[in-house]
């Protein structure tokens, strides 16, 4: 509402301008970035029920739907990968 006030635009060419600048829909846009805050959140060790309520989704299940769409992985596969990595960097001399 706040930018159709002040760009005199109507929310449908709001959406048509930001597609053609970031070529994806605003929403799409939205959920990666909280997906994005996700998984730093993953690789600083945090519950993932935390993380999914810190990250803007409505439940653990959204996150987990949204997260495997994007990466192809749940984020309980994604943080196992990352604490495994972890370790070998950390076993290394």
């Amino acid at each position: 509402g706040e930018l159709e006030a002040v760009t005199g635009l109507d929310r449908y060419a709001l959406s048509r301008h930001f597609r053609a600048t970031y070529a994806t829909s605003p929403h799409r846009f939205l959920v990666m970035r909280r997906l994005q805050r996700a998984r730093r959140m993953i690789e600083a060790g945090e519950p993932l029920a935390e993380i999914a309520v810190a990250a803007g989704f409505s439940d653990q299940s959204h996150f987990n739907r949204h997260f495997k769409k994007a990466f192809g992985l749940t984020p309980g596969r994604w943080s196992s990968l990352v604490r495994s990595a972890t370790r070998s960097v950390v076993a290394q001399p």
